[in-house]
């Protein structure tokens, strides 16, 4: 699992962000800066120039106008639920409660806008280039320049949303009537000024038009043929384009549930398919398969150069009972597997108490709802009167949400500290902590358990909670896997969805960043794996019998 900061953009579907106090309903005022004077109207239907005041329709709108009647008009026309009320802005200098603010998320609710901490220039200008670049980029539709010379007026913005949602739009090569798709395929901003950019639609059309066996070739194949490419153009492994049904596996993982072997796996390079690390009492754990194995074969064929992280994903998985079988290289042996997948729930949090009034906590991964299972976990420590050491194994954790390992850190870092550093492409935040109250973690004896399948939100933990603890904790095994990225994921209105990296993290108070180095142990342990197939954890067992 390599996503650790997913904001879903899913039309029409619950949005999982941190929530501002839900609005009531109510008939508000329009703002509209028009040139250097606002204008109030009251704004029942945004789509009708009736409801705004006399004169207005004809003069020029500044970019925060022309955001709040698009977006807002566009929800009407698509009819976009109450839900989109929940979604927390990080656009800076945009007053809460507003017409614009509404619109914003809005905009963020439907996949348009990019929620990011960037000033959006909201009393400049608009221009009708940026509302063309608009309609084609968020509803596939090539419109003439609209507007007055450099001016975007109010009457040409809702008479060309009039027309396109309300006409429908020709096909002139079949002369057939096609209704209106919102495709996200880009933002408000230019890229045909990318030099050669054209290529990309020049080969587009003569593919479709001139080819000779166009008549098989489908748009969506295409679209998503140059999507890919371009994402694989990128050179980032953690970057992605995924096709309707690979983005439904994606998206099953991050849920927690979906059939195949339960392994997490990485291409650290072409043709070099690694196992990051098998799922807990999963079919791939079961038969034995380990952190580190490189796969060379899935159901004889092999693994080359061209084969793609998700090419070998889905050769690995599909339905529960039916077999794969794996070729892996470990060290100097080579190995072969006949595997049935299985139906993989996956279990976020296991807790347990141990001898001598210690407790054990396994996390697997940082999924949505993990943390309250954490919670949960902490609980019944807070009542149990015995006051030994917390062991919080990460083996084998590839990651998650950022969100999530945030939130949980709070039990560990002092109220207002800083949890984790982000420093994107132009700008750097941080996520501090909010302080809990329910166990005070830092006076207690922790060891973390680590190995090479430990990546990602579990190497924030692990390196964020060393950075505040101190001597109190101590980290058991072996060094990490070296992910200090932070990936988005857009999904779009036809079900695909593209993974990025847009960040790179760095633990809190040190800032220390781990991206292709890892954490390394405090007390180096390798794992035994004679012991493990006699049923001993060499790793956990000197866990449980260190003191300090």
């Amino acid at each position: 699992m390599e996503a650790i900061q997913i904001p879903k953009r899913v039309r029409h579907n619950n949005i999982p962000y941190p929530s501002p106090t839900f609005m009531k309903k109510f008939i508000i005022f329009l703002v509209l800066l028009l040139s250097v004077q606002e204008v109030f109207a009251k704004a029942i239907d945004y789509r009708d120039l009736n409801s705004y005041p006399a004169g207005s329709e004809n003069r020029p709108l500044n970019f925060g106008g022309f955001l709040t009647v698009y977006f807002n008009s566009i929800a009407e026309y698509e009819g976009v639920p109450e839900s989109y009320q929940y979604i927390g802005l990080n656009f800076r200098n945009i007053q809460k409660n507003t017409p614009l603010y509404k619109a914003l998320q809005k905009g963020v609710y439907m996949g348009f806008f990019k929620n990011l901490p960037i000033d959006l220039k909201t009393t400049e200008l608009a221009t009708p280039e940026q509302f063309t670049r608009a309609i084609e980029s968020n509803l596939g539709q090539k419109i003439e320049q609209t507007g007055t010379g450099k001016i975007l007026t109010l009457k040409a913005v809702l008479d060309t949303l009039g027309q396109l949602y309300q006409e429908p739009s020709i096909d002139s090569q079949n002369n057939t009537e096609t209704t209106i798709e919102t495709i996200n395929i880009g933002a408000f901003y230019p890229i045909t000024t990318i030099p050669n950019f054209a290529i990309l639609n020049d080969v587009y059309e003569k593919l479709k038009y001139n080819f000779y066996d166009s008549a098989k070739l489908r748009d969506e194949a295409l679209i998503q043929g140059a999507a890919k490419g371009m994402s694989e153009a990128s050179g980032d492994k953690h970057t992605a384009y995924f096709p309707p049904v690979e983005s439904k596996n994606f998206q099953d993982e991050l849920d927690g549930e979906f059939e195949g072997i339960g392994a997490y796996i990485d291409m650290p390079k072409p043709g070099e398919l690694h196992i990051i690390s098998p799922m807990s009492g999963t079919p791939a754990e079961k038969s034995g398969l380990k952190g580190g194995d490189i796969i060379t074969k899935i159901d004889d064929i092999s693994v080359t150069e061209l084969t793609t992280l998700q090419d070998a994903i889905n050769k690995i998985k599909g339905p529960g009972g039916t077999i794969v079988r794996i070729h892996i290289k470990r060290g100097m042996e080579e190995l072969d597997f006949a595997i049935i997948r299985a139906k993989i729930t996956i279990n976020y949090v296991e807790y347990k108490k141990l001898d001598f009034g210690d407790q054990y906590i396994k996390i697997t991964t940082f999924g949505a709802g993990v943390k309250d299972a954490f919670v949960q976990a902490l609980g019944a420590i807070t009542k149990d009167p015995s006051n030994g050491k917390i062991i919080i194994d990460l083996r084998n954790n590839p990651g998650g949400s950022l969100d999530e390992v945030a939130t949980m850190l709070n039990y560990f870092v002092p109220k207002g500290q800083s949890v984790v550093h982000i420093k994107y492409k132009n700008t750097v935040s941080e996520m501090q902590s909010e302080g809990q109250d329910l166990i005070d973690l830092t006076r207690r004896k922790i060891v973390i358990l680590i190995n090479g399948g430990s990546a990602s939100a579990s190497e924030i933990m692990a390196g964020t909670i060393k950075d505040y603890l101190g001597d109190n904790i101590r980290i058991v095994g072996e060094k990490s896997y070296g992910k200090g990225s932070v990936q988005s994921l857009d999904t779009y209105t036809d079900n695909s969805s593209f993974k990025y990296t847009i960040a790179k993290w760095f633990t809190g108070k040190t800032q220390i960043g781990i991206d292709g180095t890892g954490i390394k142990p405090d007390l180096e342990v390798k794992f035994d794996e004679t012991l493990w197939k006699n049923g001993r954890d060499n790793q956990m067992e000197y866990a449980k019998n260190l003191n300090w």
